[in-house]
Formats: C-alpha cells, sequence, structure tokens
C-alpha cells in the first residue's frame, strides 16, 4: 500500500515538475522573441543611420524637440540652434543642437534612446495581450517612455551647466542602467496586471 502511494506521490511531484517547466517556458517564450526583434530592430535602424537615414534620424529629432518642448513647460531656459554637422566615425551627420541651462548639447541617435523604443515596441509586440491591450497600453508606455526620455535629456543640460564633473557619469552610465529598469519595470508591472485577464 505504502509503495503504491509512493509511486502516486513520484508520479505527482514529475507531472507538477512538467508542468512548471512548460510554465516557465510559457513565459521566457515571448521574452526571446522579443529580444530577437530587438536585436533586428537595432540592427535595420543602424543600417539607415549609417547609409540613408531615411527614419533613424527620427528619433534624434523627436527627442531633441520633446526635450526642448518639456524644458519650456518647466521654465528651464530652452533653445535649439541651427544643424551642424558631426563626424560619427567615418559617417557625417547633421543634428540639431539643444541649449538647456545654456549648457550646449547635441542629441545623436545613441543618446536619443532609441534602443530604449525599440525594446518597449519588442516587449508590448510579444506580450499576451490582446491587440487592441497592445495598442492602446503600448501607446501609453510609448509616450510615458518619451516624457522620461525628455526629462533624462534635460536633467542632463541641468547637471551639465550646474554639476558639469558628473555630466559624463549621469550620462554614460546612471541614465543608460535607469532606462532598464524604467523600462523593464513598466512592462513587468503591465504584464502582471494584463495576465490574470489573459489566463
Amino acid at each position: 500500500m505504502s509503495s503504491k502511494t509512493s509511486r502516486k506521490k513520484k508520479l505527482r511531484e514529475k507531472e507538477l515538475k512538467v508542468q512548471n517547466r512548460k510554465e516557465l517556458l510559457n513565459e521566457l517564450l515571448p521574452l526571446g522573441k522579443s529580444f530577437a526583434l530587438w536585436i533586428v530592430l537595432v540592427v535595420i535602424v543602424a543600417a539607415d543611420y549609417t547609409n540613408k537615414q531615411w527614419f533613424s534620424m527620427f528619433f534624434v529629432d523627436y527627442t531633441t524637440y520633446m526635450s526642448y518642448g518639456l524644458a519650456k513647460l518647466l521654465f528651464i531656459q530652452a533653445d535649439i540652434l541651427g544643424t551642424g554637422s558631426s563626424m560619427v566615425t567615418m559617417l557625417e551627420v547633421n543634428y540639431q543642437s539643444i541649449t538647456i541651462c545654456n549648457f550646449p548639447m547635441i542629441v545623436e541617435l545613441e543618446c536619443s534612446a532609441y534602443h530604449a523604443y525599440l525594446a518597449m515596441i519588442s516587449l508590448v509586440a510579444f506580450s499576451w495581450w490582446s491587440v487592441k491591450q497592445k495598442l492602446i497600453i503600448g501607446s501609453i508606455l510609448f509616450a510615458i517612455l518619451s516624457f522620461i526620455n525628455a526629462l533624462r535629456i534635460v536633467l542632463l543640460g541641468v547637471i551639465g551647466k550646474n554639476f558639469p564633473n558628473l555630466f559624463n557619469m549621469m550620462h554614460d552610465y546612471i541614465w543608460n542602467i535607469l532606462l532598464v529598469i524604467i523600462i523593464w519595470g513598466m512592462w513587468e508591472i503591465v504584464n502582471r496586471k494584463l495576465s490574470p485577464i489573459q489566463n
């Protein structure tokens, strides 16, 4: 009798492990697909940037004008100066320069956080949400990310003017780490709220 019970218990444990593996795979599959899509999109934008610049400069201009508009809304001195060119490796690119608190900056493609926008698009695209939820919530997440990114540029201008020694650390390290945390956090919060609805 006890051997039958122990076999049933082992069988149940084995079935539970298989079920847990399936659930884990079910959760990780959209993330793997999102990561693959993100890589493809980043490569496409980078290829466009180094060749024709048909759509990659959208991210640069969008970030520049969003940052300018947000600075004005916050009553922070900001100006968009004329177009200038900059050498990026062997590539010459025309950029609008922006000043925040009289601190001059050029928002290049890498500074536009295009990779963050593409990551959010990829995460939303492969989430287990309905198409309607993807469109509505994806748009809201994109708008929030746009605001945060514009705020990042404005704060970098303020820091550059008042604390120039901190500018590079904030630009190169702190904000890059924060953007990853913010993107993941926003998506995770929404995904956890919507997942029970889908199941």
